[in-house]
């Protein structure tokens, strides 16, 4: 992306591949490092300024304000990029991805289906989602499902963890809590809860419950 951006200083779309690039490693290493995000963020910004209308600058600019907390922002932010392609998948993936953490599962779930439909050789990140809206509607085998159908389903071993221990089968919840430790062994389960940002508490709850019922 930065090559792209020696060869057109205003290319907004490699602009927003920086700030998806930087949110996605905050995420994956799991070590709530601010910095990232606040880069990710003003990386996205100059993304929209550049072009006013492209809608994959907002969709970047929306992940990295829920990252950061700022649920809200993060919903006008994707509710604008719809607007502007509203078939855009990864959009729709997106949105519902906040909608999940603005503590409405429901309208997820059903968003989240809509861009598997418009994209049915679905990115493992869509049915991720589809897993978390899943989780805090109380399906946690429906959940269960939604992962195993990914390619690499390693990134969302926190999520199988708490669903298998919400389950009761503790063989498997310690097994994905072993993949989890294994890719990140400086794993802290209440460091992680105050990074993940939910806007009502009943969801950070259930999150923990399940976790602590795997083992962590």
């Amino acid at each position: 992306f930065r090559q792209a951006l020696d060869g057109d200083k205003s290319f907004s779309a490699a602009r927003a591949g920086i700030s998806r690039t930087l949110t996605m490693e905050w995420l994956l290493t799991a070590r709530g490092d601010s910095e990232l995000l606040q880069h990710a963020e003003e990386q996205a910004k100059i993304a929209v300024a550049e072009n006013a209308e492209f809608a994959g600058a907002y969709k970047e600019l929306g992940v990295s304000q829920l990252y950061g907390g700022k649920i809200d922002d993060s919903l006008a932010a994707l509710g604008q990029a719809e607007t502007f392609n509203p078939t855009y998948a990864d959009v729709l993936y997106s949105h519902a991805d906040s909608l999940v953490h603005a503590s409405d599962p429901k309208a997820a779930l059903d968003k989240i289906s809509s861009a598997i439909a418009l994209n049915p050789l679905s990115p493992d990140t869509y049915l991720w989602t589809a897993a978390g809206a899943s989780y805090f509607l109380g399906e946690f085998r429906q959940a269960l499902d939604y992962i195993g159908q990914m390619r690499d389903s390693a990134p969302a071993s926190r999520l199988a963890a708490a669903c298998w221990g919400m389950l009761g089968d503790m063989a498997k919840a310690r097994a994905c809590r072993l993949r989890v430790l294994k890719s990140n062994p400086d794993f802290d389960l209440e460091r992680w809860l105050k990074m993940v940002p939910h806007k009502e508490p009943w969801q950070t709850e259930l999150y923990r419950e399940g976790l602590i019922k795997a083992g962590f």
